[in-house]
């Protein structure tokens, strides 16, 4: 096994190993995370399981497929709440667009974290690009911060 190498029998939900979750990623290959001690949760006895979800919610967070915070996040990690454990979706795999990312929609009534085909796109119950706003021209994307509105 090497980190960024194919991924050979290494699935998306991975495994842990000591403190750290090791899982496969679509476009990064092999993604070895430290969760911090004692922080890797194994839910099955064949070593499956993740990183516990700590502050991590329901609604995630975008982040670098290895975590870090970046200006362009492509995964999306979100909390399995019964498990207790992330899940990490690679945006452009989630989507099938290349250009695929992670964003927060952000309306009157709260936010909402995703994966977006693209900048004012997102996929719809079929799986296929739409966009995000009922009035395309009111979509507006804020790139410092990493969310979209639709006309506010």
């Amino acid at each position: 096994m090497r980190i960024g190498g194919a991924c050979q029998g290494i699935n998306e939900y991975g495994y842990c190993t000591g403190d750290t979750w090791v899982r496969c990623d679509p476009q990064e290959g092999i993604i070895a995370l430290n969760c911090g001690p004692g922080q890797c949760k194994r839910i099955a006895a064949d070593g499956s399981g993740a990183c516990r979800c700590g502050s991590i919610d329901v609604n995630g967070v975008c982040a670098s497929a290895t975590g870090a915070s970046v200006a362009n996040p492509r995964v999306h990690f979100t909390c399995a709440p019964g498990a207790d454990v992330l899940i990490a979706s690679n945006c452009a795999a989630e989507t099938n667009s290349s250009a695929g990312f992670c964003s927060t929609f952000v309306t009157a009534f709260g936010h909402q974290t995703s994966c977006f085909c693209n900048t004012c796109s997102v996929p719809n119950a079929a799986g296929q690009c739409r966009s995000l706003c009922s009035n395309p021209s009111d979509c507006r994307y804020f790139a410092t911060g990493n969310f979209h509105t639709c006309g506010l």
